[in-house]
Parts: structure tokens; sequence; C-alpha cells
């Protein structure tokens, strides 16, 4: 059985299309969204006045409209800071 990997319980987004994600487990990690860019599904996040939007909801970065990415995403593409 696969360890679920802890929910996000904050987030800051940068100005470098960069996401510093705390986890419930106290680890603070920096996601970096410039490839979700080029997605479909995440073209609003160009807008960088929307991207600074962020926020987290249920354990996910989240951004008005639907969009989000979820903490397993986050926590095994981030590194440490």
């Amino acid at each position: 059985m696969k360890k679920l990997p802890p929910d996000a319980v904050a987030v800051t987004a940068m100005d470098d299309y960069r996401l510093r994600v705390t986890f419930e487990n106290g680890v603070v990690k920096e996601f970096d969204a410039r490839a979700l860019l080029g997605r479909k599904c995440y073209e609003k996040l160009r807008d960088k006045a929307f991207f600074k939007l962020a926020f987290t909801r249920e354990g996910c970065v989240c951004w008005p409209g639907g969009i989000d990415i979820d903490p397993e995403w986050l926590f095994d593409d981030s590194i440490p800071v």
C-alpha cells in the first residue's frame, strides 16, 4: 500500500511562478510551476496576478475557477527549502 503524501496547508505564490508550499508534516518545499503554463488547463496561471491568488483547500493548492494541483504532485516534484 502506497503512503499518501502530506496535505498542503499553506502556499505563497512568488513572482517567478514558483510556489512555496508548507505541508501538514511541517516540510516546506518550492514547486516550479512554469512547466504547467503550457498546459491548456493551467493557461490562466500565465497571468501573474491570477497566479498570486493561490490558496490551499482540502490538501491541494488551488486557484479560483476550479484549478488545482494535488498534494502528491506538489510534494514529489518540489525541492526542500
